[in-house]
């Protein structure tokens, strides 16, 4: 029994790293009674780095730890994603001046415990330890959207998440329960077979759960990868949230959502394939058309918007649109011959990668350029490219990669999304991805335009940031664009990482 143990705490060693960092940041904090903010700050930082130094030093090798987590290549990148995205967040968060007051030591303990939840929650494959996670995902970052008490837009944007929140979690719940009424298990590979065995050989009722729970379980799925039409609080929460919850929300949560999306996908979808085939061509044709509508939603409402974050949100959705166009390739041939399975899963996730790096540089930016400039409009943007070179550069190359344009690894990631539909026979989907790629160069530039095209060339005066902490995250914007750029020109061994750990 020990024994067992042993193998199981070690297996979850990055999650005790983010627990330890949870203790010790509410430790130094107290101790301080708030006054070592920074010091709060790079405990946290360390409990990051400890957990993704050790996840990446001793990948997981297929692992059920305490019988709840499936621990495997998958769960392992999905895991670097979350706690990266974390520890980004907390290095921008402790040089944010809008976070200044005794309450910012307060936030980094939260960050770490929805990194917490985001690891555990791409890691299980059973319900009630999925909804558990989930919560534990999502009742932080409520608490951190409203983050800011003295704005009423902060307070408004964590009043629409936490009602949202709740009515989705309420309905993954209570289809949780007709799942769990059909197949008698908590198990999601078990409640999949039932769920085919209902739908080919039950009563005409059986059916009706059988349609009636997925719905409601991919309805709180979507409202946590903000997919049309379960998408509304996404833009008022980003445009309310501090900008360091608004990188969290957008980077190592929207990990977490795909993550959860695809381990239910292949549970109770892909569970048993010699018998579900028509059941979940169904399911991949509504995905499809779910993944078109959220697309082309999210780029057409960006065009409209002159809140930068409010248009990076609009972009969030777009793009988990193009996300939900790898779950259709998986979907849309079930017979494990045609390989479409391992296609769809394997460019859902490098379009997953090439999105995070991107959209993390961009939320960078912009947050950098509040903290410097307090610009949040694009017109506030003007000729501040001019200002902040580097930065007005790198905020552009990430723009430039959101769009999917060479020579960055936005093409690489929409390139292979493209060719998996192709191959698939989607094609009537990457025709409209490729039409709303068109489409989302009109607002992209339109930051990029008010950057250096518009206002004076003269230098703006603004507030930088101070200290080593503040050149630390200047630096990881740098390094954020060379890696768009690097793996933009040669995408071969990004690509083969992400295959190699799917495999295992």
């Amino acid at each position: 029994m020990s024994g067992a143990l042993d193998l199981d705490l070690a297996a979850l060693r990055p999650e005790l790293w983010l627990v330890a960092g949870i203790v010790l940041t509410l430790v130094v904090d107290l101790v301080s009674r708030g006054r070592a903010r920074t010091g709060t700050g790079l405990v946290a930082l360390a409990a990051v780095g400890a957990a993704l130094c050790t996840l990446l030093r001793e990948p997981s090798a297929t692992y059920r730890a305490f019988g709840l987590l499936a621990l495997d290549g998958q769960a392992d990148l999905f895991r670097a994603l979350i706690i990266a995205g974390s520890g980004f967040v907390v290095l921008h968060a402790i040089s944010f001046r809008q976070l200044e007051g005794g309450t910012r030591s307060e936030l980094y303990p939260l960050v770490l415990a929805a990194a917490l939840g985001g690891c555990l929650l791409v890691s299980t494959d059973h319900l009630l330890m999925l909804l558990l996670a989930m919560e534990m995902l999502s009742l932080p970052s409520y608490l951190m959207a409203g983050w800011q008490k003295q704005e009423r837009r902060s307070s408004e944007a964590a009043l629409k998440y936490l009602v949202y929140g709740g009515l989705a979690s309420a309905l993954m719940v209570f289809g949780f329960s007709l799942m769990y009424g059909l197949a008698g298990s908590l198990w999601i590979q078990d409640v999949g077979l039932a769920l085919v065995q209902a739908w080919e050989h039950g009563s005409a009722a059986s059916q009706v759960a059988v349609v009636l729970s997925t719905v409601l379980v991919l309805a709180g799925v979507g409202f946590k990868c903000a997919i049309f039409p379960f998408h509304f609080w996404a833009p008022d929460v980003y445009e309310g949230a501090p900008a360091p919850v608004t990188t969290l929300l957008a980077v190592a949560s929207k990990a977490a959502g795909f993550g959860m999306l695809v381990r239910v996908t292949e549970g109770l979808l892909l569970g048993d394939l010699a018998i579900s085939g028509d059941w979940v061509k169904r399911v991949g044709f509504v995905v499809a058309a779910v993944s078109a509508v959220t697309m082309t939603y999210g780029n057409v409402t960006a065009v409209l918007q002159r809140n930068v974050k409010r248009l990076l949100a609009y972009s969030s959705i777009a793009h988990a649109g193009y996300l939900l166009m790898g779950l259709a390739v998986m979907l849309s041939n079930p017979d494990p011959a045609s390989g479409m399975r391992g296609v769809g899963l394997q460019s859902l996730v490098f379009y997953l990668v090439t999105y995070y790096v991107a959209t993390l540089g961009a939320f960078t930016c912009a947050m950098t350029l509040s903290n410097r400039f307090g610009a949040e409009d694009t017109e506030d943007y003007k000729g501040l490219g001019w200002s902040a070179p580097w930065l007005g550069g790198a905020f552009c190359v990430f723009l430039v990669s959101l769009t999917g344009l060479p020579p960055t690894i936005g093409f690489a990631g929409k390139f292979v999304l493209f060719q998996a539909s192709l191959d698939s026979g989607l094609a009537w989907l990457a025709v409209v991805a490729a039409l709303n790629t068109v489409v989302s160069l009109f607002y992209y530039f339109k930051i990029m335009r008010a950057l250096f095209l518009r206002g004076d060339t003269e230098v703006v005066p603004g507030i930088a940031a101070r200290g080593p902490m503040a050149a630390l995250a200047a630096a990881s914007i740098g390094v954020l664009a060379v890696v768009t750029l690097w793996f933009g020109l040669s995408w071969d061994g990004l690509l083969g990482w992400v295959t190699g750990a799917l495999a295992v």
